[in-house]
């Protein structure tokens, strides 16, 4: 416990002579001949940016100790902003990966607005009328709306008159998840996509999110799918509007996300008359902890 960690080196004396080495108590806290208390040390190292972190631990049994226990922890709560729960079996590459930021965050969808070809990263499952169809800009409604995920491009997806749909997989595990990142943090998911269609023709406009487990068989979803539909007519026509939805608290076993949508008009009017939606997004957030209970600092060495 840190109170007895305190008392601990409350009682070491700190001679302003040089300290005798001692492999089994001191070794790595001793700098330039000073004695340095594992607490100011470890308050140090969480000012390490988290790359030489790593080397670090290198250092000596001391170090990696104090860093693999207490240190990346406090690190990551700090780069968050929040506070994580205690969990002693937490490898220490879990916080890493929230320090380094690279993956929680972005958008895991690819070619979310038809930037590149209609088929590239997707696959297409139904290819109903004239087929799917990029529009850059987007035809017969306004200027996609003001919208990060758009990266300042005005490409959007365009169904026809008969159904179209196609999906994307994302394996969670290939965007540097770890399986004990998702299994015992799960992380908050959120998706969203913005959709519309013509001031001339109503449409229907269809997505669908599953989350799966290791094999993407239908037995595999770990959740029940969650299924968004609209049908754009009369005023709701002519405009673009954003759906958003999130997943939470859905348990051990997530591996992949699978993310479909598609659509078709309601004329059945040849040519690209249906629904088009552009900024598909699936991004993995750190959940939201709240914790008061101070018993449960971590230990920052181990006792004998």
């Amino acid at each position: 416990a840190m109170g007895q960690i305190s008392d601990k080196l409350k009682s070491m004396a700190v001679s302003e002579e040089r300290v005798a080495y001692n492999e089994a108590n001191n070794n790595g806290l001793i700098i330039r001949e000073n004695y340095i208390p594992e607490e100011l040390l470890c308050e140090i190292l969480c000012y390490v940016d988290h790359k030489t972190l790593c080397n670090c631990q290198l250092v000596c049994k001391q170090w990696l100790e104090l860093i693999q226990g207490y240190v990346w922890r406090k690190k990551a709560e700090r780069t968050l902003g929040k506070t994580l729960p205690v969990d002693e079996n937490a490898p220490w590459t879990m916080y890493y990966f929230i320090c380094d930021k690279k993956a929680f965050g972005r958008n895991l969808i690819k070619n979310h607005s038809g930037k590149t070809r209609v088929n590239s990263d997707w696959t297409i499952l139904n290819d109903g009328g004239d087929g799917w169809k990029v529009e850059n800009p987007p035809v017969g409604v306004p200027a996609l709306p003001d919208d990060p995920v758009f990266e300042g491009k005005q490409s959007c997806f365009v169904t026809s008159y008969g159904r179209c749909w196609k999906q994307q997989t994302i394996d969670l595990l290939d965007e540097g998840f770890t399986e004990y990142l998702l299994d015992n943090l799960q992380p908050t998911i959120k998706v969203s996509e913005w959709y519309s269609s013509r001031w001339d023709c109503p449409a229907l406009y269809v997505c669908t999110i599953e989350l799966l487990k290791k094999s993407e068989g239908f037995n595999d979803v770990i959740l029940p799918s969650y299924n968004f539909s609209k049908i754009l007519e009369g005023e709701e026509q002519n405009q673009w509007f954003k759906f958003e939805h999130e997943f939470k608290n859905y348990g051990p076993g997530l591996r992949k996300i699978r993310f479909s949508h598609g659509g078709q008009d309601r004329s059945f009017w040849s040519g690209y008359y249906g629904s088009k939606m552009a900024g598909a997004c699936v991004k993995l957030e750190i959940p939201d902890f709240h914790h008061n209970d101070d018993s449960e600092e971590v230990d920052i060495a181990k006792q004998d």
